[in-house]
C-alpha cells in the first residue's frame, strides 16, 4: 500500500491524508453506523490519529457515548469516526480517492446485518463489536 491515502468528501470541501500503515480495516453492521451512513453496512479503516490530516472543516455529531462522527457540512458525506478513548481516526473507506487500496480483516455486529443481506467471504465475524481473542 502506498505511504500515503487521500480521500475526500462528495463536494471536495473537505480533503484528507492518511500517511503510513492503517491499524485494521472492516466492515461494520451496527445499526449506528447504518443509521449514520444510510447504508446497510460501514467499511471502516483506522489509522493512529497523528497519521490523518484534514484539511477544510467538518461538522462533527456525538453518535454515542464513545464517539464522535464527523461529516461535510456542505454535501453530508460522513467521513470519519473519533472514538474519544482512542488514540485513533477511522476513515470511511468510501470516501478515499483508491479505496481497493484496502483489504477488509473483519465483520463486526452482524447481528445487526440487515435481513436478507449475504455476507460472502471467509473474514471473521463478531456477533457484537470486536472478535474475542
Amino acid at each position: 500500500m502506498d505511504d500515503c491515502l487521500q480521500g475526500r468528501c462528495l463536494c471536495g470541501a473537505v480533503r484528507y491524508q492518511c500517511h503510513g500503515q492503517p491499524l485494521k480495516a472492516g466492515y461494520c453492521y451496527c445499526r449506528t453506523c447504518q443509521r449514520a451512513t444510510g447504508a446497510p453496512v460501514y467499511f471502516g479503516v483506522s489509522f493512529p490519529r497523528e497519521a490523518v490530516s484534514v484539511d477544510g472543516q467538518t461538522a462533527r455529531y456525538r453518535s454515542s457515548a464513545r464517539a464522535w462522527r464527523h461529516f461535510c457540512p456542505t454535501c453530508g458525506s460522513s467521513l470519519f469516526f473519533e472514538p474519544l478513548d482512542g488514540d485513533y481516526f477511522e476513515v470511511s473507506v468510501a470516501t478515499l480517492d483508491h479505496p481497493e487500496a484496502i483489504a477488509a480483516q473483519v465483520h463486526v455486529w452482524t447481528a445487526s446485518a440487515i435481513p436478507g443481506f449475504h455476507i460472502d467471504d471467509a473474514l471473521p465475524r463478531s456477533l457484537h463489536g470486536e472478535l474475542d481473542d
